[in-house]
């Protein structure tokens, strides 16, 4: 069967993440495996209250994954997370193999997401969220004249 590559957000119970985090992150990964799945990379995204209560649920941990499995072997992963208590809700989506690498490293360490100061950048890196000293204030204008 074809292999897919597959970014897999499941919002997890926010308490029992606090807990036990590695036993929580053991778990996601565990669904994964069980449909014959491999996690390529994961990471707890962001913990938040939710827009309206979930079983009761009012705040929960979005944890991102990244796997590849047979794409035949999906829909077991509803079934597994519908008996899960830990899992309030998940989505999965498929990206082509180009962006799924990029992905993939952009989550597991690259400083990509880190704002670089100008005093730490190499000569001629461009750095975000900064002015270039060398341009006036006339530049900045879009209006013409």
């Amino acid at each position: 069967m074809a292999t897919g590559h597959y970014e897999g957000m499941f919002i997890l119970n926010s308490g029992k993440f606090g807990a036990d985090p590695d036993a929580a992150a053991a778990e996601v990964s565990g669904i994964i495996e069980k449909i014959g799945g491999e996690v390529v990379a994961h990471r707890p995204w962001q913990d938040t209250k939710l827009a309206y209560p979930i079983n009761g649920q009012r705040k929960g941990l979005y944890y991102l994954t990244f796997f590849t499995a047979e794409s035949t072997r999906l829909n077991e992963i509803n079934r597994i997370v519908q008996l899960n208590e830990n899992v309030i809700r998940h989505m999965i989506i498929s990206h082509q193999k180009d962006l799924f690498s990029q992905m993939v490293e952009m989550i597991g360490g690259s400083d990509a997401f880190r704002l670089v100061d100008s005093d730490e950048s190499e000569e001629g890196a461009p750095t975000r969220g900064r002015r270039d000293d060398n341009r006036s204030s006339d530049d900045d204008s879009d209006s013409e004249d």
